[in-house]
Order: structure tokens, then sequence, then C-alpha cells
């Protein structure tokens, strides 16, 4: 890792030296707004172009790596010479804005250009999603689901290769999660979709935490004034209904920016779920059925206000509830090894009620230093997660005369501060960004657990406890890129982060502190030969903090006999990751990865003296190598596909004092998902979509297979304002999921059955002036994740 380090800091060593000059400026319109796509051409001796670049939405451009001399710079548009000027070059400069001079109405010209489907920066992979036909007039949900390295298995989003993904909106972080983050993400449109950026090793700029992903959703950047918006609504069913409905309004005017947007989602589920213990001894068999309905609502209000050309303030605001009911059905057999007949049996009817809110709120204020892109930003961030969760447990005997009635309330009140600055300048030689933050965690749970006696409810204070947490966190970071030619690009950065940790049980005043502190380097390279090729290796190092719920060493119960306790003990994990990738003309995607990880905590379960209980240590680490490949190109005007495959092979070990056994194996999956236009109008679509995972092992788990068949059509209706889908999803009703564990004592398997085919129709209609829209900015918060 030191050589990995010495290597990079030796680049930019070398850049100082053999760094050449560089020339930057804005083109400006006669009324001083930005003139994009506008061609800038560097010529000597009268007709030899040295060097092209375009003009950026803001009208910034950039030529780099420029021996001294003399030239004359052009700035073009369509063809014609715009402005023509002589420059001199002895050390970098930095022009006057050029404000053209023309009799075209540039303003009412469209140009389009075609980008590749896919390309390679220096830190991530990027799908236009804009110029793919097969993520048109969808959800953003499904947008995903079409783009290399992402995965979407029942709403579930993840990057092949990754345990977790964050989600972020113009590197913005969706405060979201599970069920409510999929319902938000269905009030995106494909439409309004820019890119999506795929981040497999995050930069020193993010969170260090957790071995995710990140996924940058990229909206399209427009800027004309006025009221625009969309409203929608989807129904789909797989033996129980789901209905939602979505709309959003922005207005924007002079300075002001405004944007509202709320959702409402009404759905219904039912599925079966088995597991199973088979120990030296003894076992227990456990099949159970859920029916549940959840709810939730959402608005989310933000505004933008246009301080001066150069600064801009803003804030947003999120508001979601939901509510998850749920009744369980279970039966529990309890037998003696070899299996003759049951030593017991105990049924459990469970009813939960789970009522959550969320509350979010985001203030920032970003100042550019010029006009050339060099910006200063603050933030500061607030969260609030506080949901309540009431468990009626009711357990028969054999009989069916009740036998325990059970009462576990937990109510939560997590939340979090937050505040950050960060700084882009580039020092000529070399871009620099750097930052630090400060958050706070305070977590307050409460945990009250009753009994009934002669049809009274009874508190139980052995079983009932207050559970204080709180963690702070600071962090600091610097990141250093640099274009070394037309061919080089190098970047790398070092990540701080000092965290200190207090919990405390109320009913007994004991008590834990921590405090650790870890550098994460991050490291990446870029090799682009021409335009059909392009060759990347990245690195990056990452932690995994456990939070509160598996800290808290408190009992939350199941049933009269089970339980899950958590491990104040518990430490951080960490992963180093390594990636090779290549790409081969904006279509053909080759990844190569290795990634280490140590320390890590899983879940120990003991079924010892009749009570099954499940706890959280730290003992697992592992070594995961894989390979990933995929081609996304319009294999015909009307035929678009997405198919490929990835293979990962993980040799996980477990520490000695653990009875899991680690199932070194291997995981392969593949899939095509294909669309066609139907008509030349390309307003009729249909698409047919496959994705299959083999058995495969992964830490001390065997997986079974897992397939699904998917077809729909879309339609663009009343010049493309009304969307119109329907999908059939999972027509063989396959998508079903089940495994093995393996101990050292014992072997779990367990199952979980739902109706999977479903049935959906969803509509949009786009109203008011949603040509050219100004994309609104929200500010960042990062470190809402771990309160769930």
């Amino acid at each position: 890792m030191k050589k990995l380090i010495i290597i990079f800091l030796s680049l930019f060593c070398y850049t100082s030296i053999w760094a050449q000059n560089s020339i930057k400026g804005r083109v400006l319109q006669q009324d001083h707004t930005p003139l994009d796509y506008a061609e800038v051409q560097l010529i000597q001796n009268d007709d030899k172009l040295i060097k092209q670049s375009f003009s950026s939405e803001t009208g910034t451009f950039s030529l780099e790596n420029i021996a001294k001399g003399k030239y004359i710079l052009k700035v073009l548009y369509l063809g014609e010479v715009l402005n023509s000027q002589p420059i001199d070059l002895n050390q970098d400069l930095v022009l006057k804005d050029i404000l053209i001079e023309s009799n075209k109405q540039l303003e009412e010209i469209v140009l389009k250009s075609e980008k590749k489907l896919i390309e390679r920066k220096v830190d991530r992979l990027v799908f236009n999603t804009a110029n793919s036909i097969s993520s048109q007039g969808m959800d953003a949900i499904e947008t995903l689901a079409n783009t290399p390295m992402i995965k979407v298995q029942n709403d579930k989003i993840s990057i092949v290769g990754k345990s977790s993904v964050t989600i972020m909106i113009n590197e913005k972080i969706v405060h979201l999660s599970g069920e409510a983050l999929a319902n938000y993400l269905k009030t995106l449109r494909s439409d309004d979709i820019e890119k999506i950026e795929v981040i497999t090793t995050p930069p020193a700029k993010y969170e260090a935490s957790g071995n995710s992903g990140l996924i940058n959703i990229v909206l399209k950047k427009n800027r004309r004034q006025g009221l625009y918006g969309s409203i929608g609504s989807s129904f789909s069913y797989n033996n129980k209904r789901n209905i939602g409905a979505n709309g959003n309004i922005n207005y924007q005017k002079n300075k002001w920016n405004l944007s509202l947007k709320a959702n409402n989602y009404d759905g219904r589920n039912k599925n079966k779920n088995g597991y199973s213990y088979t120990g030296v001894t003894n076992g227990l068999e456990n099949n159970g059925e859920l029916t549940g309905k959840y709810k939730q609502k959402s608005v989310d209000f933000t505004v933008n206000y246009q301080v001066t050309d150069l600064a801009l303030i803003g804030a947003s605001y999120n508001y979601t509830s939901s509510k998850n009911d749920y009744t369980k059905y279970s039966q529990i057999e309890y037998f003696t090894v070899p299996r003759v007949m049951n030593d017991s049996v105990l049924t459990s009817l469970n009813y939960t009620d789970n009522p959550t809110s969320y509350h979010t709120l985001n203030v920032f204020y970003d100042q550019k230093l010029d006009t050339l892109g060099n910006k200063l930003a603050f933030g500061v961030n607030y969260f609030n997660n506080s949901p309540d969760n009431t468990n009626y447990i009711n357990d028969y005997n054999a009989t069916n005369a009740i036998l325990n009635q059970l009462i576990n309330q937990s109510a939560l009140n997590y939340n979090v501060w937050s505040a950050n600055i960060d700084l882009n300048y580039d020092l000529k030689w070399i871009n620099l960004e750097t930052g630090a933050k400060y958050t706070n965690f305070d977590n307050k749970s409460k945990v009250y657990f009753y009994t009934f006696e002669n049809e009274q409810k009874v508190y139980d204070p052995t079983k009932s406890n207050k559970f204080n947490y709180s963690e702070d966190n600071y962090a600091a970071y610097l990141s250093l890129s640099k274009k070394l030619s037309d061919k080089w690009e190098v970047k790398a950065g070092m990540r701080f982060e000092q965290t200190k940790i207090e919990g405390k049980l109320q009913n007994d005043n004991s008590q834990f502190t921590k405090s650790y502190n870890k550098w994460f380097p991050t490291a990446y390279l870029t090799y682009t030969p021409s335009d059909d090729h392009a060759l990347s290796f990245n690195y990056s190092k990452r932690i995994n903090r456990p939070n509160s719920s598996i800290l808290n060493p408190f009992k939350y119960y199941g049933n009269t006999y089970s339980y899950t306790t958590g491990n104040p003990n518990l430490a951080p994990s960490f992963t180093d990751n390594y990636e090779l990738s290549y790409i081969f003309n904006g279509a053909l995607s080759l990844t190569l990865n290795y990634y280490h990880v140590s320390n890590s905590f899983d879940v120990l379960s003991v079924f010892e003296n009749g009570y099954f209980t499940e706890s959280w240590y730290n003992m697992l680490n592992s070594d995961n190598y894989g390979f990933d490949i995929s081609y996304s190109n319009k294999i015909l005007p009307w035929w678009e596909t997405n198919t490929g495959a990835d293979y990962y092979f993980s040799s996980p070990y477990y520490s000695k004092d653990s009875t899991l056994k680690g199932m070194q194996g291997s995981t392969f999956a593949y899939y095509s998902q294909n669309t066609f236009n139907i008509n030349e109008a390309k307003t009729v679509k249909v698409f047919l979509n496959w994705y299959h995972m083999l058995p495969n092992k992964e830490d001390n788990s065997r997986y079974n297979a897992y397939k699904t068949l998917s077809t729909g059509m879309k339609l663009n209706l009343l010049d493309k304002k009304l969307n119109l889908n329907l999908t059939l999803s999972d027509i063989f009703n396959t998508g079903k999921s089940s495994g093995t564990m393996y101990y050292t004592d014992n072997t779990q398997t367990f199952y979980n059955e739902w109706s999977s085919r479903r049935v959906s129709i969803s509509a949009t209609y786009n109203f008011g002036n949603n040509k050219n829209k100004k994309v609104i900015q929200e500010a960042n918060f990062e470190d809402k994740s771990r309160s769930q």
C-alpha cells in the first residue's frame, strides 16, 4: 500500500516538472449569457490545429498541455467564426470573457450531438441515459435497472460486487432507504435524467463509511424560466394491489428557483417464509405467513436564490411519514435429533404496528471564486428519524390454548447534525479539492416489555430499558487531480476520520466509550489512447461502522423463546478495493476487481436451553475477486440492448472462536435487457428483459438460483407529454429466495416466497414549460443512512 501511495505522489511531483501551459476562458453572448457548445480552436502557422475544446453550459473552456509560443485562438459556432485573437503564450493564461458578435439567433439553434452510451471518467463509469432509447418513458428505478453494473431486484438497488449502495441526485444524497427510497425514485422521470454515474470506488471527498458504491443520478440542466411540472399515478397487482400517485411543480423567475414534490403510496403484501435449525442434539422448524400493508406520504420543498452571478444560497426540507403494519402467523416445531417426532409445538400470532416519520433540513451557500469553476461551499444539515414499533405477541400451545401474551414496544428518536465546508480550486498545475466535516449522531431508544396476568397488562422492568447513544465524527480530506496529457489523467486523495462513541444503558447505568481514527487513501489512473479505448485503475479504502441498533446490548423479543441482542464491543471493519476497467467504443465494458474485508461483523445464531438467540460479533475476513462484462449499444436503429454477465469468487474465513463455516465459492449471473422501437416516430416501444443468477455461495451461506423474465410496452402520446407504461414482471413467477447457512455444530435453512409475478400500469403527464428547465440544486447530507 505504501508503494502505491509513493508512486502516485511521485506522479504528482513530476507533473510540476513537465507540466505545460494552459488557456482558460469563458464565452458569452452579447447579453452576457453563457454560450455552450461553442468550438474553441488554437491555431498555429495559419492553418495547423494544435488544440480543440468546446465550451460548457456555463460558457467555460479549457485548453491543456500547450507548449510556449504564438497562436491564434478562434471561437466558432456551427462553422461560423465568432471571435479571433492572437495569443502569445509564456505561462498559464486566463482570458477575459469573450463576447461574441453574430447576426445569428444563437439561442434558437438546437445543437444535437450524440454521446457514447458509456464513458469512463477518472473515478467513475458514466451511462449517458439521454442517448438510450431503452431508458426513455420510464421512472428512475427502471432506468437504473438498464444501467451497466447496477442490479435491481424487487426494487432493491445494488452495484454488482458491493454489499450496499448510496443514491445521489446531482451529487446530493437521497435521505431515504428501503420502500421509501424506491417509491421516491419512481416519482423521477427518465426523460429528465441526463446520465447515471456509477462510482464503485468513491473519492476522498465522500464519506468513507461502508463497502458501498455510489450512484449519482444527474438531471438534465436547462435554463428557461416559467412554470412546469408533472403528475403521475401507478397501479400494480401481484395477488395484492399497490397504488401510487405523485406530482411535482417547479417555478423559476429571475433569481428565484422553487420546487415542490409530493407522493403518496398505498401497498399490500403477502409472503410465506420458513426457517430451520438442526443441531447435534436438538432443532426447530419455523414456518410462517405474513400479510401486511405499507403506506407512505412525503413532501419535498426546495428553494434557491441567486444572490449574485457567483453566489447561490438555498434550502430544502423533506418530510416523509410511513406506516408498516403486518400480521404474522408462525408455527414452531421443536424436536430432538435425530428427528422422529416433535417434542413440542408453539404457535405464534404477531401483530406489528410500525409508524415512522422522517424530517430532513439542508441549508447551503455556494460561492464561486471566479467564472472558471473554482468554488467554496458551505452546508448545514439536520435529520430526524422517529419510528415507533409495537409488537403484540400471542403464543399458543399444541392444543391452541393461550400460553403467553406479550407486548414489546420500542421508540426511537434519532438525530443527526452535520456541517461541512468544501473547496474546489484549480492551481493551474493541478486541481485541488479539500474540505472538512463534523457530524453528531444522537440516538435515544426505549424498550418497554409487558406481560399479562389475569388479563391485565403488567410492566416488566427486567426486560425493559433505555439506551442512549452518541457518536461524533470529525473528517478532513485532500484530493489532487491532473490531466497529464490528452491520454493520461491521474487523481489521488486522502481522507482522515476521527470517531468518538458513548453508549449508556439507563436501567443499570452501565456504559461504554470508544475512540478511534483512520486514514483513507484513494487513487485513480486513467489512460485513453484513442476515442475508442479507455483504461483505468482505481483504489480506495473504506470503513463499515456498526450502527446503534446492533451496539445496543438489550434484548428484542420475537416471541417468548427467541430474541435478538446487540453487542457494544463491536469494532468497525475495513475494506480495501482495487479495480481495473476497460471500455471499448463506448459500448463494451470490462471490469476486474478485488477487495479484502477485515474484521467484519456477522450475526451468530444459537439454540440453547430452549431459547433461540442472535447477536453480532467481529469474526469475518474475506478475499473477493470479480469480473464484470457488459455490452450496451444500439444493435440496429430500432433495437438497443444491455447484455452482460458477472462472476465473483469469495474466500471467507471466520475467527477460531466462531461456529460459522466459511463457504468458499463463486457467484455467476447473466442478463439481457432489450428495447425495440415499433414505429418510426419512436413513440411505441416494447421491451424484453431476462436475468438469471446461478446457485452461489457467500460468507457461510449457499443461495439457490434466482431468475426472472419480464416484458412490457411504453407509449409516448400528446407530443410526448403523456407517457404510459405497461409491464409484466417475472412472467414465470420464479423470483424466489432460499438457501442454507452452515455452522460447525448446526445447519440452518431459509426460504421466502411471494407472488413475484406482477402487472404494473403507470401514467405520467408533463405540463407547463417543460423545455429547457433549469435544474434546482439541493444540499448534501450523507449521514442519515446509518439511522435505519
